[in-house]
């Protein structure tokens, strides 16, 4: 639920998040469930979008989308993703301009 996001995000979960996927950025197991978990957290949350814009989720999720091109997995749960994270948050949208995403 919206809370438990909210919760999430404030404990450290985008950066727990960010972390996971840069240390197995071969993984396309674990950029896609980190991908759904970026768009979990992101959705109808505001205050998410910032502070995993802040983690550097937006860079991971377009890394993630290069490295896996082939895996439609990755790419189902990256590209809305990406979207959670762009939606009203100019920061977030320079992050995924200056990420090529």
């Amino acid at each position: 639920n919206d809370e438990n996001s909210t919760r999430a995000g404030a404990a450290g979960a985008f950066e727990a998040v960010v972390a996971a996927m840069r240390a197995h950025a071969e993984s396309a197991g674990v950029q896609e469930a980190a991908c759904r978990a970026l768009r979990n957290l992101t959705h109808n949350d505001a205050e998410n979008r910032t502070r995993a814009g802040t983690a550097g989720a937006v860079e991971a999720v377009a890394a993630a989308m290069r490295a896996h091109a082939g895996s439609v997995g990755v790419q189902e749960q990256a590209c809305p993703a990406l979207i959670n994270l762009i939606v009203t948050n100019a920061e977030n949208k320079t992050r995924a301009g200056a990420a090529g995403a």
